[in-house]
């Protein structure tokens, strides 16, 4: 299901109210099988090369309450992806949103995988 951090939260306020312009865009990939916290402030261990870098997710307005994240990785080797995040900038940054899938998924070299995130926000 995947979960929005708490510092998620606090930037989306922050965006809200004009006090922060931080665009999350970049999806990162990770092999981490820690649950999910929204005390989360990075993955737990980020995949940084063989084509599983941290790149720029094409975001989308689905509907009220409803956005989208999507993004093409194409990999120079064997990679792991348990985790999924987004994140406001290509290194560091704010982790809005954090999610383990229930096992592995295994690439080889010179596969391409193409990762979307939707994310509802709905009312209390």
């Amino acid at each position: 299901m995947g979960t929005i951090t708490n510092t998620g939260l606090e930037y989306i306020s922050k965006i809200l109210n004009g006090l922060a312009d931080n665009e999350f865009t970049y999806i990162a990939l990770g092999t981490d099988s820690t649950a999910e916290a929204t005390s989360n402030t990075s993955l737990g261990a980020e995949n940084t090369t063989l084509g599983a870098a941290r790149k720029q997710a094409t975001c989308t307005y689905i509907s009220p309450g409803t956005a989208s994240f999507n993004v093409l990785f194409s990999f120079s080797g064997n990679v792991t992806v348990r985790e999924i995040g987004i994140f406001d900038a290509a290194s560091g940054g704010n982790l809005l949103y954090r999610r383990v899938v229930a096992a592995n998924r295994n690439y080889s070299d010179g596969d391409a995988a193409e990762f979307t995130v939707t994310i509802p926000i709905t009312r209390a």
